[in-house]
Order: structure tokens, then C-alpha cells, then sequence
């Protein structure tokens, strides 16, 4: 099965379920459909990065760390933690958290890897960048990878799992149930805990527990500080953003004139490139056709679409301590207590429903520079450093240059030059120069102020060509992440000379500046081009794709066929153009900027929509209709327990008999999570079920299945001799666990 047809089959079973919803539930809105169904073209980098057999299928490296070192091939190992950053966490809020059985949680922790880093500067064109895009965790027990991982062409996170993943396993990946994932990660992406971090490895009492175990953690370098969960969080709350973007690239410049959203689009990407070649302040946005082009149309459009603002989704749980509560020097809870400390209370569980974190307003150009900003984050830092050397072989742009004059001062005994520099319109200067025999062989520049703007600093000095002494050299200026310096304008400062009288305090310096950004300039506006000339479909050509009927047609009958052929052509390459309307996609636009500017890729790119080889799992097939007592639990709970998972257990999978022993079984829980509808959520001990962010969710409480299912499941109770006051009196990790009917259970708690 294809995934295309998975996402049909999908589509189909949630009509058919959606038939079965009462019109007040059906108006519910939280999570929309589009959101839910799996993405229908391209290919999340989880699955470029990986390796293919002969049939085509995706080769899961294993163990564990073998995938980790197979994504750590395409980042930079120089950066902190080698740009990978791994925690451990045995008391988590994930579905797999009972996979071990809460008393053996610490022998086997869930191992959560998220990809902080940028590949190598000197990567080629074409490499993957996978910083801030992918997050895969392991549990050992459940033989499971959990990914989520960006999908560039579709614009958005994947959610996937890999099934069978263990020793002599045959590792299978699918699309996960996209609907259960939402509820937790409501933000469509990653999600992570707030500062302090306290349920991951970082935290002293659960390192303490972990590293009593004697355990290596599949030697894994899981003893760490707070900088590597910090880590984390920071590439989740980056990751988060992408999606805003994207809303403001394709919606914000949607225009009724597709040159105008083009333009608009083309400016953005104009100053997100600018923006990161220069690493300082932004460009200005007071040009002209920056102002026509972009910021007039996109904060119309931003105030008529959003005009309360554009929310912008919240990444972060509460911090949770699992051992909240024990007094300093108690012992930690002991196996038999673990069940309890693992329970996730409503205020800290991920399905409790997040406010947005802000609603962005988009007032003025401020916002506008801001986005930028965001959008810059779209490409790697290898992908501007290609840019940025291409530009530097430009031999025919304007130069100039400034001058500086300086006061010099020899130190360290003669092993330093110093020099404190002041030019035109309160241009200074602030450079130290190393010497070695009185010849300077580097040094740094401490402080740049061109033209009232803000300070550059941390430049370092190669030298280029030495004079005699220290009265005379030529230095070449790098950042410290090794690309070119910029001046505000967006110039190149290519050099700095160095010119002084042999003897005396005087020098003058002069900096040499090169205009080069009109290559890159002129590549933006054929990319616009190109991606105007592709949604313009001449009607000869929609003629020529018409059946021979339709064109021996009355000439009414065949112009307005015509005319829908014209419409269709021209969306469908629209939809491929790297300006259009789909989603920003790095090499949709690198690969034809990087060609104009000289720089081919290495071999050719695959098909942007190409698909993997993987599907969502089919639901398991029933024969006849669902009885009547059974069909509300359907409609509020068959989008996630309807599967065959464990987690979140499948009761309702199987024929009648099965659902209904399933059902009994889980009854305590069940009960307890439909009475939180009941309550304020100040009150709730437990996130109510079905989830605060499921579509249907905030009409559930009106609906008639509310009390139809309570009064299911206390017959049920009742029929086993429970009396349902009292299970709601009760703790719920005090409650029977919930197993479906069938499935092993076990040791410590389930869901």
C-alpha cells in the first residue's frame, strides 16, 4: 500500500466516523482535519537520511547509538555535543512510558536524541539540514522509535514510528496516528519541558537513581548537565516557529495577483539572505519596493486574516519533578511506590489544553522584521557560507573605501600592537595586532561602528600580505563562525590595510569594501521569474492536453474547457513554482539560486513529492455494523483506541465480544477520565478524556454520549461488584490498569 492510498483509506474511515457524530459534535473545532491527516506527498528527513535495500525500503540502522552516528555523519562534530543532544528519561509523559512497567523505568529509560547542531560549514550543496528538524526516542521495551521529523515539501513535521525495532527485528516504518499525536503536541512539532528539566537525566535525584542501576545506557554520554536539556528546549522553541513562518509565507503574501504574492515572497527571501550573510542587525525595511513589495501587503493581509493576532502555538509542558513532595534526606520511592510518582497529574500532562503563547499582532515593520528573521532560519549555515563564497569571487563589483586614523600603542612587551582607530561620520575602530619579530601575524578586532549602526565585534585578522614591519600589512577580516564581514550597507568588507610611518603613535587603516550582493540580487529575481513564467500555462499548450472531442467542441464548449485546462496547468505548476503558493522549501529554492550564482549540485535532487516506502497502518477490519451501546465510545474514542497499540491501549479493536471484555477491563479509568468533563479544570486530578484538544472535545460535555458512556461503564462496574462512588474516590494510579482484552500486561502501571 502506497502512502498516498493510506491516507485515503484514512480519509474514508474518518468520513465513516465522522457520519456517526451528532451535529453538536461534529461543529467542535480544535484540531483541524487537514492537521490531522498525514502528509500526502514529499519525504520527512528521517527518511532521506536513510539508506534503502533493493526494494526500495528504509534501512533502520540498530542499535540505537549506530542510527545516532549515522545522523551525526551530516553535522558538524566540533560543535557541542556533537550537534546531537541525548537525555534520558524514566519518568516521562510520553504514550511508551509504561512500556517497561513503572518499577523497571530506570532500567529502561526512554532515550530522547533531538538534532541541535548545523552539518559541517564546508558542506556541499545539497546536504541535509536537519538542525532543529528532527527528534527521535527510543524505548528499549516497546522495540519502538518515536520521530518527528520536517517534511519540507508538505511544509510541516511529520509524526512516524518504527515498529519492531530490536535485535533480529525487521524495523518498519509508518506514518503514526497523526489525530493521537496532536493531542499532546498541539503545536503540530516538538514539544519539551519547561527549565528545570527535572524528570530528564539532568536532574541529580534522577541521575542518582539511573546510575544506581550500574547500568550504560547503550553507552550513551547520558551524564550531563542542564546545557544539553537547555539544548533541546531551545531547538524545540526554534522549531515551533516554522510553522508561523510558513503561515506568513504562503497566506501573508497570498495575493489576488500572482505576481504581487511573488514579489512579496522575493523580497522576504531578498533580506532573509541578506540578514544572515551579514550576522548583525537587520536590513532596513525603509527601501522602497521593501515597502511596496512587502511590508504593505503583507501587514494587510496579516490584519484582515489574523486580526486578533496570529497565535503562535505554546512547545513547552510545565517542568515536572516525578519525586515532588519527598522531604530532603528520605530515601526515593521504592519499586512498589513507582506507579505512583509516575502518574502525570492534569496540571503537568501534555493532553491538558495549552493557551497560545502569544497572539503576534503584526503592526508595522518591526513584524516584518521579525519574520524575517524566522524565515532566515530556513537554511543552514553551510547553505550561506556556499553564498557567501561564491560572492567573494566577484571581480567586477564596486569598491571603495574607508579611512581610519589610529593611535598605536605597543604591549606585552612588544609581542602586541594595539591600535584605537576613528573615521568619517563616527566610524571607530578598536583592533589587537600580534607581532612576532615587530612583523604582525594576526590579531582581532575588538570593535567596528559603521555609519551609527551597531557595533561589530569578534572579527579575527589573517594576515594577506606582511610588510617590512609593523608599519605596514594586509589582513583579511573573518567571523567567528568563518564567514565574510559585512558593513551595514551589506557591502563586503573584503580587507583591512594597515599603513604607518616606522616610528611614532600615528597609523592609518583603511578598509576595503566591495558591493558583490548584486549576483545574488539578480539570482532572487530570476528565481521570481521563473516561478511567474511556470504559473502561466499559455492556452495553445491547455488546447494541445484537451481530449480530441472537447476541441472539435462549439467554440463556446471548448473555451470554457480550455479555460478550466489553462486553470488547472497553470495551479499545478504554480504549486511547483519555488516562489508559489506551497510551502517555503530550502532546495526548491537553493538549488536553481545556487545554479545561477555558479554553483551546480552534485548529482541530481529526487523528485520533491517522491515517496517513501511507508504507510499508516490499515484499521483492522469489522464485519457488520457497530451496536448502538457500543457507538459512542466510537465516536468519542475510536480515533486512538481503536488500533492495535498498546499505547494508548486498543479497547476498542476486535469484534463485539472483545470491545466489550476490553471495556469492562478498563472501566475504573474510563470512568474516572470521563467524570474530569465534569469538573473545572482547577479541580481535575486527570486530563479529561476524550483530549481537551480533540476536535470534538469542547461539545463532548453537551453531548447525550456523555452520560450513555458513564452509564455503560458503571453497569459494567456494577456487574463486577465495584460500586462506582468509590473508584472515583480512589487515586487513579490506584485503578485497575486499562489492557484491552488480550494484550499482555505489564508490571507497574498502564494508561
Amino acid at each position: 500500500m502506497t502512502r498516498l492510498t493510506a491516507s485515503l483509506t484514512r480519509a474514508l474511515a474518518a468520513l465513516a466516523l465522522f457520519a456517526l457524530l451528532p451535529p453538536a459534535v461534529r461543529a467542535g473545532p480544535s484540531i483541524s482535519a487537514a492537521a490531522e491527516a498525514p502528509s500526502a506527498s514529499g519525504r520527512s528527513l528521517f527518511d532521506e537520511l536513510l539508506d534503502s535495500d533493493a526494494d526500495g525500503a528504509r534501512q533502520v540502522p540498530f542499535p540505537f547509538p549506530a542510527l545516532l552516528r549515522q545522523i551525526g555523519s551530516h553535522l558538524d562534530p566540533h560543535q557541542p555535543s556533537g550537534g546531537l543532544s541525548v537525555v534520558l528519561i524514566p519518568l516521562g509523559r510520553s504514550l511508551q512510558r509504561h512500556a517497561a512497567g513503572d518499577i523497571e523505568a530506570f532500567r529502561y529509560p526512554r532515550v530522547v536524541a533531538a538534532v541541535t547542531g548545523e552539518p559541517p560549514t564546508a558542506a556541499p550543496p545539497g546536504h541535509r539540514f536537519l538542525r532543529d528538524r528532527l527528534y527521535v526516542a527510543y524505548h528499549e521495551k516497546a522495540a519502538a522509535l518515536e520521530v518527528i521529523s520536517y517534511n519540507e515539501h508538505a511544509g510541516r513535521f511529520d509524526f512516524q514510528l518504527v515498529h519492531d525495532y530490536r535485535a533480529g527485528g525487521t524495523p518498519t516504518i509508518v506514518d503514526a496516528n497523526r489525530t493521537l499525536c496532536l493531542a499532546c503536541h498541539q503545536n503540530a512539532g516538538p514539544i519539551f519541558s519547561r527549565p528545570s528539566w527535572d524528570e530528564t537525566s539532568a536532574s541529580p535525584p534522577i541521575a542518582a537513581r539511573l546510575a544506581a542501576t550500574g547500568l550504560s545506557y547503550y553507552g550513551l554520554p547520558w551524564r550531563h548537565g542542564v546545557d544539553i536539556p537547555d539544548a533541546i528546549d531551545a531547538a524545540t522553541a526554534r522549531a515551533n516557529l516554522l510553522a508561523t513562518a510558513q503561515r506568513l509565507w504562503r497566506d501573508g503574501c497570498a495575493a489576488g495577483a500572482r505576481p504581487a504574492a511573488i514579489a512579496c515572497r522575493a523580497e522576504a527571501l531578498r533580506l532573509a539572505l541578506r540578514y544572515r550573510l551579514g550576522a548583525g542587525p537587520l536590513p532596513a525595511l525603509d527601501g522602497a519596493a521593501t515597502r511596496r513589495d512587502l511590508i504593505e501587503p503583507l501587514l494587510a493581509n496579516w490584519r484582515r486574516r489574523w486580526p486578533d493576532g496570529l497565535a503562535v502555538p505554546d512547545p513547552q509542558l510545565p517542568n515536572r519533578q516525578p519525586f515532588a513532595g519527598i522531604e530532603g534526606g528520605m530515601a526515593a520511592p521504592d519499586d512498589a511506590a513507582l506507579a505512583r510518582y509516575a502518574d502525570v497529574p492534569a496540571a503537568f500532562d501534555p493532553l491538558a489544553l495549552r493557551p497560545p503563547l502569544e497572539r503576534w499582532p503584526g503592526r508595522d515593520s518591526a513584524d516584518v522584521g521579525r519574520f524575517i528573521h524566522i524565515l532566515s532560519s530556513f537554511f543552514s549555515h553551510a547553505d550561506i557560507a556556499l553564498i557567501d563564497r561564491r560572492l567573494a569571487t566577484v571581480a567586477t563589483a564596486p569598491r571603495r573605501e574607508l579611512a581610519f586614523t589610529c593611535t598605536r600603542r605597543h604591549a606585552a612587551a612588544g609581542t602586541r600592537l594595539d591600535l584605537d582607530c576613528n573615521g568619517a561620520d563616527g566610524a571607530r575602530l578598536r583592533a589587537r595586532l600580534a607581532l612576532r619579530d615587530n612583523v604582525p601575524v594576526g590579531g582581532r578586532v575588538d570593535r567596528l561602528t559603521l555609519g551609527g549602526q551597531a557595533a561589530i565585534g569578534a572579527l579575527e585578522l589573517a594576515p594577506l600580505a606582511r610588510g617590512a614591519d609593523a608599519a605596514s600589512a594586509r589582513f583579511v577580516l573573518r567571523r567567528a563562525d568563518g564567514l565574510g564581514v559585512r558593513a551595514p550597507s551589506g557591502e563586503a568588507i573584503r580587507a583591512m590595510r594597515l599603513d604607518a610611518a616606522a616610528a611614532g603613535p600615528s597609523a592609518r587603516v583603511t578598509l576595503e569594501l566591495v558591493a558583490d550582493l548584486a549576483p545574488l540580487d539578480e539570482a532572487i529575481d530570476a528565481l521570481a521569474d521563473a516561478s511567474l513564467s511556470r504559473g502561466a500555462a499559455p492556452a495553445t499548450a491547455a488546447r494541445s492536453a484537451l481530449p480530441r472531442d472537447a476541441r472539435a467542441a462549439p467554440d463556446d464548449a471548448a473555451d470554457d474547457a480550455a479555460d478550466a485546462a489553462d486553470a488547472s496547468l497553470e495551479q499545478a505548476a504554480l504549486d511547483e513554482a519555488p516562489l508559489g503558493d506551497r510551502p517555503l522549501r530550502r532546495m526548491a529554492i537553493l538549488a536553481p539560486l545556487l545554479a545561477r550564482l555558479g554553483l551546480a549540485l552534485p548529482q541530481p535532487m529526487p523528485p520533491a513529492g517522491a515517496q517513501p516506502a511507508r504507510a499508516r497502518p490499515p484499521a483492522v477490519a469489522r464485519a457488520g455494523a457497530w451496536p448502538p451501546d457500543l457507538q459512542p465510545f466510537l465516536r468519542q474514542c475510536g480515533q486512538c483506541h481503536a488500533e492495535d497499540s498498546p499505547f494508548p491501549p486498543g479497547f476498542l479493536r476486535g469484534d463485539d465480544g472483545r470491545i466489550r471484555r476490553s471495556l469492562a477491563g478498563c472501566a475504573e479509568r474510563i470512568l474516572h477520565r470521563l467524570e474530569m468533563n465534569r469538573l473545572p479544570p482547577a479541580r481535575r486530578p486527570k486530563t479529561p478524556m476524550p483530549p481537551p484538544a480533540a476536535a470534538h472535545a469542547a461539545d463532548f460535555v453537551r453531548s447525550p454520549d456523555l452520560p450513555a458512556m458513564r452509564a455503560a461503564v458503571e453497569r459494567m462496574l456494577a456487574a463486577r461488584g465495584t460500586d462506582p462512588a468509590t473508584v472515583l474516590d480512589r487515586p487513579y494510579a490506584a485503578l485497575a490498569p486499562c489492557v484491552a482484552d488480550g494484550d499482555p500486561a505489564p508490571r507497574g502501571d498502564r494508561p
